[in-house]
């Protein structure tokens, strides 16, 4: 489940100017829209007011890799495999392939496949 919204500086420098200004909980949770359960929690907090880093499995791929992965996919016309090969990241081909489908270029598209065995070398394994 997602976290709550995370309240902005401004929002906290608000709720601590009406708290100067004498206004109840109530009267603050009217005017910014807020619940007073978080208005209580800016309050009565000891440490400076910082969001929490949101919890959750840390992406493998920055947003730079990902555009270089949107980029061979496109221009240069490369499978998923051959992606995973020549970028430096270690990442499953999956990962790629999600990658380029998040950026909505082969949504019509097909993906440039790997080239299938030949009959040579099937037989060659048997």
């Amino acid at each position: 489940m997602p976290k709550a919204k995370q309240l902005s500086i401004e929002e906290v420098s608000k709720i601590l100017h009406l708290k100067l200004l004498c206004k109840t909980v109530k009267e603050m949770s009217k005017l910014l829209n807020r619940s007073k359960s978080m208005i209580y929690r800016v309050l009565t907090r000891k440490t400076p007011y910082e969001p929490k880093p949101r919890s959750g499995r840390p992406r493998v791929t920055d947003i730079r890799s990902d555009s270089r992965i949107q980029r061979m996919a496109s221009s240069q016309k490369m499978s998923d495999h051959e992606i995973t090969r020549t970028s430096r990241l270690q990442i499953s081909k999956n990962t790629v392939h999600i990658r380029i489908i998040e950026s909505g270029y082969m949504i019509h598209a097909k993906m440039a496949r790997r080239l299938s065995l030949l009959n040579l070398h099937i037989s060659k394994r048997l």
